[in-house]
């Protein structure tokens, strides 16, 4: 929305010169129809814009493949204006899940008199992640989802059918965060001098492999067979205790807005899995719940 309005001669003196980036952005563009370029060639029948869009769509739209579940989770690799499908059923809830630390800023679905989307939030302190459920009122529908979050727009095409088969969580998978952490941490600027042990019970198939920190963040890497099994929740050990941390998970990592000294991932109730992490060099609090842990 445009706000100030900039006299002429002011936009001359101040506009940057046409950088790299905008030369790319300019030649992603498409030009303009001319009404010569518009008319059809002889002797070739030009698609109609209708058939033009099916066809885009048609290409666009991902589809849900063997080698992309976790589980019963359908996971997508997300790319701006790509549609992604989702296979509801009558007698199911199908759920949508955002990244971690994402919040919805809208929804819409185009048929909102026999589809139920509703928005929730997980209850784990693991994923703090914000989830939407879907629902047909009878199979044979089809209708599609729009998501505007403060990140990013999923479009999705749910379809409904009948039977058993439904699908019953999809997410995605986020290459340019990834890129983007890489990107912003540099491995000069990162610590890596922290110590990871099991202080209680064996040792679990989510063994952080190793922690590092930026100067301000900090990030805890599991190893792959972690993708199979629960993750533990995050607490940082301070003189009062131990308080239960937000953070976001990356892939096979968690990113904590903050450093500590010591911290804890446990994962159990009667008797809980703990492995302890400090920060080498600093001396560790002591945590007053020590002997009261388990």
């Amino acid at each position: 929305m445009i706000r100030v309005v900039l006299f002429s001669a002011a936009i001359t003196m101040l506009a940057p010169p046409l950088g790299n980036a905008q030369e790319r952005a300019a030649a992603q563009c498409p030009g303009l129809n001319t009404a010569a370029e518009a008319a059809p060639r002889r002797g070739r029948r030009e698609p109609t814009p209708v058939q033009m869009l099916a066809a885009a769509n048609d290409a666009a739209r991902q589809r849900p493949e063997t080698t992309a579940f976790t589980q019963a989770r359908q996971i997508y690799t997300y790319a701006s204006g790509a549609i992604y499908e989702l296979y509801a059923n009558p007698s199911f809830i199908s759920a949508i899940l955002l990244e971690p630390g994402e919040s919805l800023n809208d929804v819409a679905a185009g048929d909102t008199s026999r589809w139920m989307v509703q928005e929730t939030n997980a209850e784990s302190q693991i994923d703090g992640r914000t989830i939407v459920l879907v629902k047909p009122q009878a199979s044979g529908l089809r209708t599609n989802i729009v998501l505007v979050t403060d990140r990013r727009t999923y479009t999705i095409e749910a379809i409904a059918q009948s039977g058993q088969a439904y699908s019953a969580q999809i997410a995605w998978c986020y290459p340019e965060s990834a890129e983007r952490t890489e990107r912003t941490a540099s491995v000069e600027s990162l610590n890596f001098s922290y110590r990871i042990r099991t202080i209680r019970g064996r040792s679990p198939p989510w063994l952080p492999m190793r922690v590092f920190d930026d100067g301000r963040r900090t990030w805890i890497e599991m190893p792959e067979a972690a993708a199979a099994s629960d993750l533990p929740p995050l607490f940082v050990i301070t003189g009062e205790g131990a308080e239960l941390v937000n953070y976001r998970v990356q892939g096979r990592r968690y990113m904590v807005d903050r450093l500590f000294e010591a911290a804890e991932l446990r994962l159990g109730t009667r008797s809980p899995i703990i492995v302890r992490i400090e920060r080498e060099g600093l001396s560790a609090p002591r945590s007053r719940l020590r002997g009261r842990r388990g």
